[in-house]
């Protein structure tokens, strides 16, 4: 370790808990935060902080005007750009000894493996139960500890998992119960709980990856900030969870088109594999129409949609209400595209 590094981690080496050798085993950690939303912003910002050596951004959505509010290290100049990729470069440029790698695109259970592979901890930033699904078999069938976070209006849920030593998040919240789960979009959300709830989540993670003792391991944690209040609740393991007997009776389905939390935006997949040329969208799509353009996604206007087309041809598409209607304005947005 250097001379500035050691300088730059004075204070957090003081603490007895972590010391210089802690300091050494967060710098070879490995983690991924998937979903940089509030929660997964706040979380690896200060992941970042404590030291890690290297942060896998995960997130399939670009920066909208509602989402400012609560994101750590993302403002005005980052809109309609990839969350990962913009909370990548204020990482960079902040925590000079984390190295980020973003990724843009949206978790399967095909693509699990390479997204997800050679982590340490996987900290869960998402906003919805298809993608927790993804994590937690993932994390279970591979024995990565998988740390859970949610927050809906002024509460937070945060707890560890890692089976076969706990229960998984199945035998929480089966499968088939998570429908009925409210989201940010219908129940909104405070910057305060997100702030908080990815606060314990850097926290615990650091904790987890020093061995140190944690109550979350194996129990959910509920923040009411109405009060404030603050409630473990112990997770039983059930007997017929299909995912820690190791024998899944319900398949994820992974949809082409899945609405997003989010105003009416829809996130759609190609039916095949698509690699596109993104600046050679400017000679297809009108000049006054292009809304923001980087490497990695174009985005324009298409009558009332505001449309983000990636290189792999995945496209979120705003305004709309069903995915229906999004598979219908993409198949229009395929052909003017290809």
């Amino acid at each position: 370790m250097s001379a500035q590094m050691l300088s730059y981690f004075a204070r957090q080496t003081a603490v007895p808990e972590i010391g210089q050798a802690g300091l050494e085993r967060l710098q070879s950690a490995k983690v991924a935060v998937v979903g940089t939303g509030g929660v997964g912003s706040a979380a690896a910002y200060f992941l970042a902080s404590q030291g890690i050596g290297f942060l896998k951004l995960i997130d399939q959505d670009v920066v909208e005007e509602s989402n400012l509010h609560r994101l750590i290290g993302v403002d005005y100049q980052d809109l309609h750009l990839p969350k990962a990729e913009a909370l990548s470069q204020r990482l960079n440029s902040r925590h000079p000894w984390t190295r980020t790698e973003p990724i843009t695109e949206t978790l399967q259970t095909e693509n699990a493996t390479e997204l997800l592979g050679l982590t340490d901890l996987i900290v869960d930033g998402t906003d919805n139960f298809r993608a927790r699904y993804v994590l937690n078999r993932f994390a279970t069938e591979n024995h990565v500890p998988y740390l859970f976070t949610s927050a809906v209006a002024n509460q937070g849920h945060i707890s560890l998992f890692n089976p076969p030593d706990t229960p998984c998040l199945e035998c929480m919240i089966p499968y088939a119960e998570s429908e009925s789960v409210e989201s940010c979009e219908t129940a909104g959300v405070t910057a305060t709980i997100v702030g908080l709830i990815g606060t314990l989540a850097a926290s615990e993670a650091t904790k987890r990856l020093l061995a140190l003792p944690t109550a979350i391991l194996g129990q959910l944690l509920t923040v009411d900030l109405a009060g404030p209040d603050f409630l473990f609740t112990k997770i039983v393991r059930r007997k017929d969870c299909p995912v820690c007997s190791r024998s899944p009776s319900q398949t994820i389905h992974d949809d082409n088109a899945i609405m997003l939390c989010g105003d009416n935006v829809a996130n759609v997949l190609p039916e095949h594999g698509i690699v596109l040329d993104l600046q050679s969208l400017n000679t297809k799509i009108p000049k006054e129409s292009v809304v923001a353009s980087s490497e990695s996604v174009f985005v324009y206007t298409k009558q009332d949609h505001r449309v983000s087309v990636f290189k792999t041809g995945r496209l979120l598409i705003g305004n709309v209400q069903t995915e229906e209607i999004a598979r219908q304005v993409a198949s229009e947005v395929w052909k003017e595209i290809l």
